[in-house]
């Protein structure tokens, strides 16, 4: 019993010096909401380079990845995808292109809305311009009809227009923009390993927006779980009545999800998972 005893006792102190001597990894939450927050204020902001270093010096994975989002961020927003109604050439001709098609809420019969029928018709195009790409298309059940998703229908007409099957990837979980981005990229990154480029359609006002999720989604998991990254790097959108706006603090607010990252938008406060309310209904479908 004294051995025994003496035993713990080594053990206890041991574990007392080890908590003094090794290293405790640290709290990078205030650096990711700086940046966050500089970033929306001003993209030119000093200080955000500043905030970048003290990271990488505290936490270098989370260091690189938070350069490579914001990198992507500035990117993504400035590379006229709104304006875009079919995608650029010089992709890549084979399967490792995966052109990745958001979806919109469906009606309460199952079926499409007239601007799911226009991205649709974006798609058909870029699928025909690049016929050895695979098609990723996501979105949830939203009509609340069970088993019904956004996924589904579109697949559904697409097969209908020449599209064979096994081109397409259905992700058909999500309700939201950055599930969307996230559910994807995982999807595609886990069963499909000779993807090496993403590709996006969606509508003009949302497409800045559904990039920066996927391309957010693919950044971070690739420098934080060590997954493959796959950019994006291409878009193209339909034409809408509503305008386009990329609005940075709701974009902040999908990487903060993204990232675990703790913000808050002014647009609205929002529970945890949920996304903020616009004007624009349409904003999220």
């Amino acid at each position: 019993m004294r051995i025994r005893r003496h035993l713990w006792c080594a053990v206890l102190l041991l574990c007392v010096l080890l908590t003094g001597i090794l290293p405790v990894k640290a709290d990078t939450q205030e650096y990711r909401q700086q940046l966050l927050r500089y970033y929306c204020s001003n993209q030119k902001d000093a200080r955000i380079e500043t905030c970048l270093q003290r990271l990488e010096e505290e936490d270098p994975l989370q260091g690189a990845a938070w350069r490579q989002i914001l990198s992507d961020w500035d990117r993504l927003n400035h590379a006229g995808y709104s304006s875009h109604r079919t995608l650029k050439d010089g992709l890549a001709e084979d399967d490792s292109l995966c052109i990745v098609v958001f979806g919109y809420g469906l009606n309460k019969n199952g079926s499409m809305k007239p601007e799911l029928f226009d991205r649709l018709k974006i798609a058909l195009q870029a699928a025909r311009q690049y016929p050895n790409a695979y098609i990723a298309l996501t979105g949830g059940e939203t009509s609340g009809i069970k088993g019904i998703s956004e996924a589904a229908v579109m697949a559904i007409w697409l097969m209908n227009n020449d599209i064979p099957e096994e081109r397409i990837i259905l992700e058909n979980k999500s309700l939201s923009t950055t599930e969307n981005g996230k559910n994807t990229y995982e999807l595609v990154a886990r069963d499909y390993p000779h993807v090496k480029q993403f590709a996006v359609i969606t509508s003009d006002y949302h497409v800045a927006f559904a990039a920066t999720m996927l391309q957010t989604a693919s950044t971070y998991e690739s420098a934080i779980l060590g997954n493959r990254e796959i950019p994006v790097v291409a878009g193209a959108s339909c034409a809408t009545s509503t305008p386009v706006c990329n609005d940075l603090s709701t974009q902040a607010w999908g990487i903060s999800i993204l990232t675990g990252t703790r913000w808050t938008t002014a647009k609205a406060e929002t529970q945890p998972g949920t996304e903020p309310e616009f004007e624009a209904d349409t904003w999220f479908e």
